[in-house]
């Protein structure tokens, strides 16, 4: 006879792993042989000395790193990573074993597919604001960006812009993405000035900050200008590594990974050198060309299989990382856009990615659309609703309340049944309903309902207003920066 203690609580979620616990060792230990044997090309003098000193092989711009270094970083570098809202509110607790994925806005494109007409334009201040409102008002998206590279502001800074236009619309983490170490600079006394000071936005930072390195096996003076200046403020900052099967990066995924993971380790290590103990996320995206087109696809099996595989390693090496999610290839927020958004979405969760990043990207990148964002938010609920699982208890097993409804009779005015009841997911913009009463409604596909939904979030307006006099200092900050630039 079988023995339950009634009063467990379990609620197992589902998971899958890519790669397996050897794989994983398999290609670590491949990267170490990289950096030690081949080495990479760091092009900052500083980063450079950095590496000489702590015991890296150094000929000209050519650097070897000894793994037993990395192994170190990985022992300094923060396991956990709380990232806070503008109010001082934990909202990311990052940790490559702790089964939460976040998403976070997609930056830099181009274009916006207006949801009020349609027409795709060139991206200004405006967008980034509507973008800042409705990514406040939608509970899964959890990371603002501006989706946008701002037309309308001097030449050169349109991060600046973006950093300054997101402080006012949205309480949420922002992104912070830059072109030099001086426009990073700028963004952080912005973000400095929306919380009273320099010291209250480190103490608890509400940025995710980064930087890139390019191309593989090689660090660029400018992205480690930057970058070396965010952990030396000890800012969470993401180093990102990208490689295109077949192009910059070897056609296999596992050699993609290889050549990626070498790059950001890299990264994690010159963290640890400024600054022991610095809060690191480290990144590796593989992307896919289409060998026919020759266009960059965000939608390929492969992008999606090489973000789950690099979840495998960062979770073995556990150290907190960000991959590529939920982008689409579709030009326009279609059923393409929509299966690319899910399938990418619901593999991320079930690979427990911790950071997953360009939710609202169309067109490759090209562009972003507000509608696909609603579109991911409710989707990402849903997903999250199959994927946590179900409370299995004492009390759920209702095993007295089907005693004494009794064979045949109903549950629904039972009060478990109302206690219950709110543990059913509840759609938003989704619709359970006949044709007649659709029809009534006048027909409205699901693009229509969620460009209506955008429009409503935005002529809400802000939700929650920075006073006056923060605003006013933020732009003496804008117009003290272009001044002396």
């Amino acid at each position: 006879m079988n023995n339950f203690r009634m009063n467990a609580t379990v609620n197992q979620s589902a998971q899958f792993r890519m790669l397996n616990e050897n794989q994983c060792e398999q290609i670590i230990e491949t990267v170490y042989k990289v950096l030690e044997v081949t080495g990479c090309d760091v092009h900052h003098e500083g980063a450079r000395k950095l590496l000489l000193d702590a015991g890296c092989k150094v000929d000209g711009i050519q650097v070897k790193v000894p793994s037993y270094l990395i192994k170190k970083a990985l022992t300094t570098a923060p396991k956990q990573i709380t990232i806070y809202d503008r109010e001082g509110n934990p909202a990311l607790d990052l940790s490559a074993r702790n089964g939460k994925t976040y998403f976070e806005a997609g930056l830099l494109n181009l274009y916006r597919i207006d949801s009020r007409t349609g027409e795709r334009r060139v991206t200004t201040r405006q967008d980034v604001a509507e973008a800042g409102l409705v990514i406040e008002a939608l509970p899964n998206i959890d990371v603002a960006s501006g989706l946008a590279s701002i037309s309308d502001c001097p030449e050169g800074i349109a991060e600046v812009y973006e950093v300054r236009t997101l402080l006012e619309h949205t309480t949420k983490p922002i992104q912070l993405w830059n072109t030099c170490k001086e426009n990073f600079l700028a963004q952080a006394e912005l973000c400095a000035a929306a919380v009273g000071g320099m010291d209250e936005f480190i103490a608890k930072p509400f940025v995710v900050a980064g930087s890139a390195s390019f191309p593989l096996l090689g660090h660029a003076k400018e992205d480690l200008d930057k970058l070396l200046c965010m952990f030396e403020m000890g800012i969470p900052s993401c180093y990102v590594s990208s490689g295109i099967l077949g192009f910059s990066a070897p056609m296999t995924m596992a050699g993609a990974l290889v050549t990626t993971l070498a790059d950001t380790l890299v990264g994690l290590l010159l963290s640890q050198l400024t600054k022991e103990g610095c809060p690191f996320i480290a990144s590796s995206y593989i992307d896919v060309m289409d060998m026919g087109s020759l266009a960059f696809c965000m939608s390929a099996p492969e992008f999606i299989q090489g973000g789950a595989a690099a979840a495998d390693v960062f979770r073995y090496l556990d150290i907190p990382f960000s991959v590529h999610v939920a982008g689409t290839d579709s030009p326009t927020f279609d059923e393409q856009a929509a299966f690319d958004i899910s399938a990418q979405a619901y593999t991320g969760i079930l690979a427990g990615v911790n950071l997953g990043n360009f939710i609202g990207f169309m067109e490759s990148a090209m562009s972003s659309s507000l509608a696909a964002l609603v579109y991911a938010d409710e989707a990402i609920d849903y997903i999250r609703k199959i994927l946590g699982g179900f409370e299995v208890s004492g009390e759920t097993l209702a095993e007295e309340v089907i005693r004494e409804v009794e064979p045949g009779g109903s549950f629904l005015g039972e009060e478990h049944t109302i206690e219950n009841l709110r543990t059913l997911w509840a759609p938003k913009n989704f619709i359970r309903t006949n044709y007649e009463n659709w029809e009534k409604d006048g027909k409205k596909d699901y693009q229509t309902r969620a460009n209506e939904k955008v429009v409503e979030i935005i002529e809400q307006g802000i939700r929650k207003p920075l006073k006056p006099a923060v605003l006013a200092k933020m732009d003496t900050i804008i117009e003290a920066f272009e001044k002396n630039r």
